[in-house]
């Protein structure tokens, strides 16, 4: 078995592999031992050569070819392009002499991406007028055979997989095969055997595959090191020349140590021994513990892997109302190890193109999570794996992310202020939750948080008072009115009428220091009495509206020194303000709106959008006044061109957001320049946290140290000694900061505090340093690598 950190519990194994121990004894003797180039003809260079031709013999006889068919390369990327590469020049060569070719470019969609990319890079750089097909898939993922019968006759190269990387469903290449070569006995074949190797047996001598990429790192070999299977005959084409190695098909000194260490894994495979890696049945039982534990954890869980047709090793899922962001959060603290798809994308992507093609509910591609473990991964860590399954599924629930069915213990915690449900869209929902009353109101909901909002009032069986939009929308229908009908049985009053925009009709209205009177919504009855007061601010839209949440010692005047939040819709943004060139908007309305708000808004009200294009969560009315140029243009009563100078600018700056679109990939509501951050650096790395601390110990102060990750991960850490941390850090989730910033305001002296925030990767923690960098908070600090890399 594989030597890893007892402390993690390690189900990303179609990323990547830790190395066996005699995989890496082998590299560490290659490196201190057999050193040689295996291209030098002394002593240490031969030593060198036999080990290289061992290793590629060793790999003929697993895949079951001829030695020579074998090129080593660094992975499967590069084997990729060598492939497509010598595919498409041997095309362009034969159109060179007047020979005609295939039209056709075949792949499957849930492909990994390397490989559409590199058809579509090298058919550019080769300049091939070629058409490039993506093979549909059905609803477990395998390949629809007839759109292959199809287009097979015309296909110049074909692409598949054997296995694929984030759902684990085997293809079906006798049938694939069956159609390709019924229609073209010439065209090339590529199976990308990545995910196969050590999982279903292998045997090219009994198929017409023409090339075939392997990655040492997905199966306990180190990464850099990989090999390319080429049938005789197939065209081959140079990546790289220079050197003349690998028989000249890929030029630069070999890795001897990648390559040794890849013989000893392939010495695994070729004699089997159970010590190192468990056989196919042993691997389908872990499996089916696994499942279990899911399905205990997560009652309404939906499996995106068939696993009838897939290898034992991977699970792919989806839990409804939780992004896999936050499945993947909350398991990473657990020390869980898995991801949102495949490695190489999920950094960037929202959902996931695989399930996209299977077509699976949105929903579920932007929730799914893949947990793969390997031929060698022990049965006690998939034991502790179920365990810590439930673990985190308590925590999840404790932080109402999951409804508690029956057979769960209710949380106790009741979520207090404003709590932000960020979309991936940017787009912010806001819940105003009061534990007193135990009401609360939601703001401007978005369909991808509507069931985390369920979620929520079923779990903390709180009262609902409301569900608003700041304003009507010009590209979509709010969900509001469906969310609204689902939580009726939550209401004081099902039966209560509502406006367009959601507000309970017949409020009693409440004066603002303008002297308007304007409807409100009220939590309880207590003598400081919270209530939600309803502005008009048109501009954005004709409807918009801000809404203004704060206390009213008298029950009918809200001040504006009272007023704590300010839910401004798309008007007044971070940095910026919303559209006015929507077929509702009016700039001049706008104008006007800044300025009523102006006037019943204080310092240090906290503005909470309805969208976040920069990660920078909430802004305070004051740093708007002091940094937002269009906002200072409109307040500045010494400018008499004020009015026109602001007209002009929002037009121009209306104009250019077309660009802006196109970098969020959907429409942009408004500009956002968020100036006014503080200068300089405002991270320590991980070693400077403890003497940061005692250098502020020594000045008579001490540093507040807060962790920005949400309940359900903080939740699952039980010593934070080991950790590297000096005290148990206070609980301050990305989704809750507004709350904090809104305590921190209230002191003048913590602009000046020393507060340091982590996270588990120095991510988010940073995002919220940034924030509160700008709002004019002077020692605010992050620690880069987060709890990731600890804290020395």
């Amino acid at each position: 078995m594989t030597a890893r950190d007892s402390s993690q519990i390690y189900f990303d194994c179609n990323a990547t592999t830790p190395s066996l121990p005699e995989a890496a004894e082998a590299a560490m003797a290659a490196m201190r031992s057999f050193y040689g180039n295996p291209s030098s003809t002394h002593a240490s260079g031969i030593r060198a050569k036999h080990i290289l031709e061992l290793t590629r013999q060793k790999a003929g006889q697993v895949i079951g070819c001829d030695p020579s068919r074998v090129v080593f390369t660094s992975g499967a990327t590069e084997g990729i392009q060598i492939a497509v590469l010598s595919a498409l020049h041997s095309a362009a060569a034969n159109l060179r002499v007047g020979r005609p070719i295939p039209t056709k470019i075949l792949y499957g969609a849930t492909e990994h991406k390397a490989v559409p990319q590199a058809v579509q890079h090298w058919k550019g750089v080769l300049g091939l007028q070629l058409e490039i097909l993506p093979i549909p898939v059905d609803h477990r993922g395998c390949h629809d055979l007839a759109f292959l019968a199809e287009h097979a006759r015309d296909t110049l190269l074909l692409c598949t997989m054997a296995v694929n990387n984030e759902t684990g469903v085997i293809s079906d290449l006798a049938g694939i095969e069956r159609v390709l070569r019924g229609a073209s006995q010439t065209a090339l074949w590529l199976v990308d055997c990545v995910q196969a190797l050590g999982k279903l047996p292998i045997d090219f001598a009994r198929h017409t595959i023409d090339y075939a990429p392997f990655s040492g790192h997905k199966l306990y070999a180190p990464k850099g090191i990989g090999f390319l299977y080429a049938r005789d005959g197939a065209p081959l084409t140079p990546l790289m020349v220079g050197g003349g190695q690998e028989r000249g098909l890929r030029s630069g000194t070999e890795n001897l140590p990648g390559v040794a260490a890849l013989g000893r894994v392939l010495d695994a495979l070729i004699t089997p021994d159970e010590a190192i890696f468990h056989p196919h049945d042993r691997l389908s039982q872990f499996r089916d513990a696994l499942v279990a534990s899911l399905k205990q954890a997560f009652p309404d869980i939906r499996f995106n892997t068939s696993f009838e047709v897939a290898v034992p090793t991977t699970i792919n899922f989806s839990v409804p109302g939780i992004s896999s962001r936050e499945m993947i959060n909350v398991f990473d603290a657990a020390g869980v190890r898995m991801s949102a798809g495949s490695a190489c994308s999920s950094g960037k992507a929202t959902r996931s193109y695989v399930l996209d093609a299977m077509n699976c509910p949105e929903w579920q591609s932007a929730s799914a999570l893949r947990l793969s473990f390997g031929p060698a991964t022990s049965a006690e860590e998939i034991e502790r794996g179920c365990t810590a399954i439930l673990g985190a599924a308590a925590a999840l629930r404790a932080s109402c992310m999951l409804v508690n069915r029956a057979g769960f213990e209710a949380p106790e915690v009741w979520r207090d202020g404003v709590i932000q449900f960020a979309s991936s869209d940017s787009s912010n929902t806001w819940l105003l939750s009061n534990k007193t009353t135990r009401e609360c109101v939601i703001i401007d909901p978005t369909e991808e948080v509507a069931e985390r909002i369920l979620h929520f009032v079923e779990c903390q069986h709180a009262h609902v008072l409301g569900v608003l939009d700041t304003h009507s929308h010009a590209d979509h229908e709010s969900p509001r009115p469906v969310l609204q009908t689902l939580l009726r049985s939550y209401m004081p009053t099902p039966d209560t009428a509502f406006d367009p925009l959601g507000w309970p009709a017949e409020l009693e209205p409440i004066a603002l220091d303008s002297g308007e009177r304007v409807p409100c919504i009220r939590w309880g009855r207590a003598k400081e009495q919270w209530v939600l007061a309803r502005l008009a601010t048109p501009g954005h839209t004709s409807d918009s509206c801000t809404f203004l949440y704060g206390t009213t010692l008298d029950g009918k005047s809200l001040r504006a020194q009272n007023v704590r939040f300010a839910f401004a819709g798309d008007m007044v943004l971070i940095g910026g303000l919303g559209r006015t060139n929507f077929v509702s908007s009016d700039a001049a309305a706008m104008y006007a709106s800044l300025h009523r708000l102006n006037g019943t808004l204080a310092e240090q009200t906290i503005v909470c959008p309805a969208h976040d294009y920069d990660n920078t969560f909430i802004t305070v009315w004051e740093t708007e006044r002091r940094s937002n140029e269009l906002l200072v243009l409109t307040l500045d009563r010494h400018d008499l061109l004020a009015k026109e100078k602001f007209f002009a600018a929002k037009q121009a700056i209306d104009l250019e957001l077309a660009g802006r679109e196109q970098l969020f990939q959907g429409m942009v509501c408004g500009v956002v320049n968020a100036t006014g951050e503080a200068q300089g650096r405002c991270s320590l790395g991980p070693g400077e946290l403890k003497p940061f601390v005692q250098d502020v110990a020594g000045r008579g102060s001490q540093v507040l140290l807060v962790d920005v990750r949400e309940p359900s991960e903080f939740a699952m850490v039980g010593d934070w000694a080991a950790h590297g941390l000096p005290q148990e850090p206070k609980n301050v989730p990305l989704s809750r900061l507004a709350n904090f910033v809104g305590e921190l305001l209230s002191n003048p002296s913590n602009l000046a505090a020393p507060i340091v925030f982590i996270c588990q990767s120095g991510v988010r923690s940073l995002q919220a340093a940034k924030s509160l960098r700008r709002l004019g908070f002077q020692q605010i600090w992050s620690v880069e690598g987060g709890m990731a890399y600890g804290f020395g």
